[in-house]
């Protein structure tokens, strides 16, 4: 099971101490934004997506990802002293028969080797427990080593699933999946 992790809705009002995650609304696209570019600009060879594209997107573009309710689960953002460094999502692919899959997970170097990783897993997770999901998927880039490392640590486990990465078919990711344990009978 997760650790427990507090959840806020929404950015958290002054006295943000140390490490804490919130669920990210609409009315928060701009911070989404700007750390995905942040992402895209720091590690360009971990995502399917490239720099050029994202910048290339609307106002539209990037609020569209919360209107599409089938597809899309909730955002979340790390805050370290209360400053936006990190973030990830949870998605329902239909390539993935719709279970739910991390994507946009990222963690700016700043804050990287504090929890923060762990504490948005366990934000993912604890989501797709109290959905009653009883699986947690993601594609990591195979030579993306500390990813790896941490979603091993964390219980991920490789599903033998391969494909050429969308921004880079040089390379490829590799699928993993997680167990969720849930209570509920």
């Amino acid at each position: 099971m997760a650790a427990m992790v507090e959840i806020a809705e929404g950015y958290p009002a002054g006295g943000a101490s140390s490490l804490s995650i919130y669920k990210v609304p609409e009315s928060d696209w701009l911070i989404w934004r700007d750390l995905r570019l942040e992402a895209l600009a720091d590690a360009p060879y971990a995502f399917g997506e490239t720099l050029a594209g994202a910048q290339a997107r609307t106002e539209e573009d990037w609020r569209s990802w919360w209107s599409d309710n089938v597809a899309c689960g909730p955002r979340f953002i790390g805050l370290l002293d209360g400053a936006p460094v990190g973030m990830c999502g949870v998605y329902f692919p239909e390539k993935h028969d719709r279970e739910p899959l991390l994507i946009n997970m990222w963690t700016s170097p700043s804050a990287r080797g504090r929890g923060l990783g762990r504490a948005m897993l366990d934000a993912c997770v604890t989501y797709c427990e109290r959905a009653g999901h009883a699986r947690f998927l993601l594609d990591v880039v195979e030579d993306n080593l500390t990813a790896r490392r941490l979603y091993q640590n964390y219980g991920f486990a490789e599903t033998g699933h391969s494909e050429p990465l969308h921004s880079d078919p040089a390379k490829r990711v590799l699928g993993m999946a997680r167990r969720i344990v849930t209570d509920h009978a």
